[in-house]
């Protein structure tokens, strides 16, 4: 009796509540066949990404001592190649500008620069994907392809774990339509708020949709704080897998500004799409408006961003770049100042 007693007290209040429990027994359970489906797709690409290295420079890992892949992959030709978000191939201004040509990729002549030989390549050719030489770059589908992408085998067995041991449970809560917006959503805004600050500097990966996911985690822990046990000790280890993360942020390749943009349109689009338990009349009146609020203001935000990319030249900030890089290695030399 008495650890009967001591069990119903830990139970929280709103739990109790029988229109609660009515919306909690409504509640389905999905399959997460997006994400099953997502992450085979991102495993078969990664090994491509590595093949195609093995046929350019034979080895699949960028063994470059200049310029290591710390993440244990290909060269950054090839992310190129395969999609990566890299600006010179996005949008006008680098058409006619000397391209330093990377491993894999071919010179068409040679200049010097400082008394130095430089290669010097086409932007066609260090972009492919189509571009024909001369022609304004305006490969816009770059915002959304290195979601598939990853930089190399810690890179993608980083990213894959959370979206394995967490994402799959939030589709199973969620469903995979709501799962599937809220991630590409996220991961499309999160490459495009990066791309004013990184204009040399490829980025791959899903991380902008798993903070995208991450918030969306962050929102139901609010929304439902009533309904949990040790809420606060949940918050903190959500809290802890965004520091992680904002650190392998400063690693090449991957994008923190990225991170920050899927995190705040995760945000928004998690008020829109995910569902939550309604306490009262008054909760439900407010989710509700918050809900319709929230429709233009993402559209807002999106809209900013294109503007933002393709209307001139990108933001000038000078420390703005040591969100993204650690200055050591030369990573930060490309970043824009």
């Amino acid at each position: 009796m008495q650890s009967q007693k001591v069990n119903q007290e830990k139970v929280p209040k709103a739990l109790l509540n029988p229109e609660v429990q009515r919306q909690i027994k409504k509640q389905k359970t999905y399959k997460p066949i997006f994400l099953v489906t997502l992450t085979i797709i991102q495993i078969v690409i990664m090994i491509a990404e590595l093949g195609i290295n093995w046929i350019k420079m034979g080895t699949p890992i960028d063994f470059n001592l200049e310029n290591f892949n710390i993440m244990v992959g290909p060269s950054t030709s090839v992310l190129i190649h395969f999609g990566a978000r890299w600006v010179p191939c996005m949008r006008t201004g680098f058409e006619n500008k000397n391209i330093g040509c990377l491993d894999g990729v071919n010179p068409y002549k040679n200049i010097t620069i400082d008394n130095k030989p430089v290669e010097i390549c086409r932007l066609s050719d260090m972009c492919g994907m189509g571009l024909v030489d001369g022609e304004v770059p305006n490969q816009w589908w770059r915002f959304i392809t290195p979601i598939f992408l990853h930089a190399g085998l810690v890179h993608i067995i980083t990213n894959l774990f959370f979206q394995v041991r967490v994402g799959f449970q939030m589709e199973r809560d969620f469903g995979s339509l709501r799962i599937f917006l809220i991630y590409f959503i996220c991961g499309i805004s999160g490459f495009m708020f990066g791309a004013d600050y990184s204009i040399q500097t490829p980025s791959v990966g899903c991380s902008g949709s798993l903070y995208g996911l991450i918030a969306c985690l962050l929102l139901d822990l609010i929304l439902n704080w009533k309904l949990l046990i040790k809420p606060v000790r949940e918050l903190m280890k959500m809290l802890m897998v965004v520091v992680i993360s904002l650190g392998v942020g400063l690693l090449p390749f991957v994008d923190n500004f990225a991170h920050v943009g899927g995190f705040v349109t995760g945000l928004i689009a998690g008020l829109i799409l995910l569902p939550s338990i309604k306490f009262n009349m008054k909760d439900r009146i407010i989710k509700k408006t918050v809900t319709i609020l929230c429709i233009p203001l993402l559209v807002i935000v999106f809209a900013y961003l294109i503007i933002s990319f393709y209307k001139s030249d990108s933001i000038k900030c000078e420390w703005c770049k040591y969100v993204n890089c650690l200055p050591i290695n030369g990573w930060c030399d490309d970043m824009i100042l």
